[in-house]
Parts: C-alpha cells; structure tokens; sequence
C-alpha cells in the first residue's frame, strides 16, 4: 500500500541523478530526519503516532551530565544501584564531576568549600552569642545579696556603697542602770586608755533609693548593733559640716555574766558620716593623706577595697548608743548557757533609774 502526502517530496522521481548508494542512503537519512520535525507517521490503522520531541540543549545540569533516567515497564524492576554505580551518556562515574567544566567555571570544590566553612562559622558565631546573651540576661536577673553579704561593693551615687568605719571607744556611760556590769561598751577599752585596744570597726551598706534618698543597713559585728534599711539625711550641704546623719531604734543585748541576760530594747543609735571633715583615726592616717582619700571618694562616687568588699571611708564620722533609765532599763533574766534559752525575770537587785539618766557609748574617728 502506497501512501502520498500533499506538498512533500515524490521518492518515486527518478529523473534525479544516480549517486552511489552510500550517497542515497545519506540523502534518504537526512529527508526522514527532516520529515520526523515536520510530519507525524499515519500507521495503517489510522492512528497518528506523536511526533518525536526536539531534543533541547539547555536541560538541567544534572540530565545533561547523568543523561536521563531510565524506564521500566510494570513488569520489571530498575536493578539496585548506589550513588556511585550511576553513569553519564559516556560511560563516566561520579567521581568524573570534579573535573566537569560547570563546576570548574565556578571556583571548583575549593570555592564550594570554602563557602561552606563560611556558613559553618557564621553557624558557630551565632550560637556561642546567643549562649553568652542568656548567660548575661540570667545574671542580671539574679537575686541581689542581702544586706549582710560581703560579696561584692554596691555601686551609685555617693555615698552608696559597702563601706568600713574604722573608729575608737571615745567614751562610755552605765547611768541608766543600778548594776553598772549590766551595761557594756566594745572593746570595754576608751582610746585614753589605749589607742590601740580601744579600735572598733563597722561595715556598713548604704543604698541609693532615689536622687539624693539613701538608706544604711548594719553588717554582723560582736557590738551587737543590729539595723537595717535606716533613713540617711543629709546635714549641712555645702558647708565644711557637711554629712549624712541617721537615727534608728535598736535592741541592745549585754551579758553581766554567763546566765544573766539583760535587753535594752529601746536603745537609739545615731550616727553622722561626715563627707568634708577630715579623719584622723588610726593614727597612721595623716590629714593630707585623708584629703586625697576623699578627694578621690567624690569624684569617683564609690572606691574600691583591694582583696576585699568594703572599702574604707575616708572622712569623719561618729556613732553612738544611748538610753535613758526607766522601768525594765535593763530587763534581765536567768540565762542558760547550756540550752540558749531565757528563764526568768530577774526582779530584785535591780533600781529603776531616772529617765534623765543615760547609758551610752560613743565611737568616732576624729579629734581624740
């Protein structure tokens, strides 16, 4: 059966010149291959097969390199195969890829490499940031030391801080009590009577609560001078005088002997802390000396104590206990040494004492 289509080509001319037939089939080979771009077959039966698709040359990489996957029927399985058994149209491996001119064209394995040791350090920067942010975060919200904590010195406007008094017993009165070892001064030695035995030391935490508001708060001492969060004024501003003063109410515990225990429970404290007024305590201070202490106190707000939390005042100051006589000025007790407990109230031996008469101790570091 002979099939003619309308516009093509008659093979059956043969007033063309004879060639050899190697010449025909080549001529033939190039008029089908012509012929598939344009024509679809038309089988026998009717049905129009579909035309084969152009081949194009800017395929993925990936295809042109490994060319395409194969095809299997329902009846057959793709053979089991690993990353290195798949081949390209030539034959080659996929170790050939690193010398495959795409790559080549963009630095090679080195720049790839390279990149990626970029993204891994960018990777590891970012994490160890991140880690030492939350650390900071979870350290700034940490609970701050309480008032008796020597870790560290506070920091803020002067005169917050943690600070150390070094002063010296001035004096000491046992007036409002009949039983005078019923009241007790530390170290018990005046500076007239020993300059060196008389030396008592405080530290003291001052906190800063709003512009030119502070409070003063005790450390544990053997004076048994217990306060905490007490109001600091100051006094004389701008003057010589200067100082920040505060008073506060305390419990005053003495022991006259090893199972007497006798309470002043309402024992003032007050002290002065001077801010311009030099100190001359301990002897070793000298006025210029204490002049450049406090030179550098005011103009750096708060100093810092070498191999320590406190750092030394370096001004004046002084402090002092006192209470007026009266009813249970002292109350004592039986105390038991053995079980640290109080038992009873001592009632005889003991003569209530005018108000006007006054136990106190006085502590400074000026003038002695």
């Amino acid at each position: 059966m002979s099939m003619d289509f309308v516009g093509s080509p008659n093979f059956s001319d043969r007033s063309l010149p004879r060639h050899s037939a190697n010449g025909r089939r080549s001529r033939a080979g190039s008029r089908a291959s012509s012929f598939d771009h344009r024509l679809s077959i038309i089988a026998e039966d009717g049905n129009v097969q579909p035309a084969k698709p152009v081949q194009t040359h800017n395929r993925p990489f990936s295809r042109r390199f490994l060319g395409e996957p194969p095809r299997y029927t329902n009846g057959h399985r793709p053979p089991q195969y690993t990353l290195w058994d798949v081949t390209g149209p030539k034959g080659e491996k996929f170790q050939d890829l690193r010398d495959n001119a795409y790559v080549a064209r963009r630095g090679g394995w080195k720049r790839i490499c390279l990149i990626a040791l970029v993204i891994i350090i960018c990777i590891v920067a970012l994490v160890v940031g991140l880690a030492v942010g939350l650390h900071k975060r979870s350290s700034s919200n940490s609970t701050p030391a309480s008032p008796s904590s020597t870790s560290s010195p506070i920091t803020g406007p002067f005169p917050a801080g943690s600070w150390t008094f070094t002063t010296f017993l001035d004096s000491q009165s046992a007036a409002c009590t009949s039983q005078n070892s019923s009241w007790k001064c530390e170290p018990a030695v005046t500076y007239a009577s020993s300059p060196t035995n008389s030396e008592a030391i405080f530290n003291w935490i001052i906190d800063s609560t709003g512009p030119d508001l502070f409070t003063i708060s005790s450390t544990g001492n053997p004076f048994a001078i217990d306060f905490n969060n007490a109001t600091l004024s100051r006094v004389g501003s701008g003057s010589s005088n200067e100082r920040y003063t505060f008073t506060t109410t305390v419990q005053k515990v003495v022991f006259p002997s090893l199972n007497v225990k006798c309470y002043y429970n309402t024992t003032q404290f007050t002290g002065d802390l001077y801010t311009k007024r030099a100190k001359s305590y301990p002897p070793n201070s000298t006025a210029s000396a204490t002049s450049s202490a406090a030179a550098a106190m005011a103009s750096n707000g708060v100093g810092t104590a070498a191999g320590g939390a406190f750092a030394n005042w370096g001004f004046a100051v002084d402090a002092t206990q006192s209470v007026g006589g009266g009813q249970d000025v002292p109350a004592c007790y039986n105390y038991n040494a053995n079980t640290g407990q109080v038992e009873d109230l001592i009632t005889t031996g003991y003569t209530v004492m005018p108000a006007a008469d006054f136990c106190s101790c006085a502590y400074k570091n000026y003038d002695p």
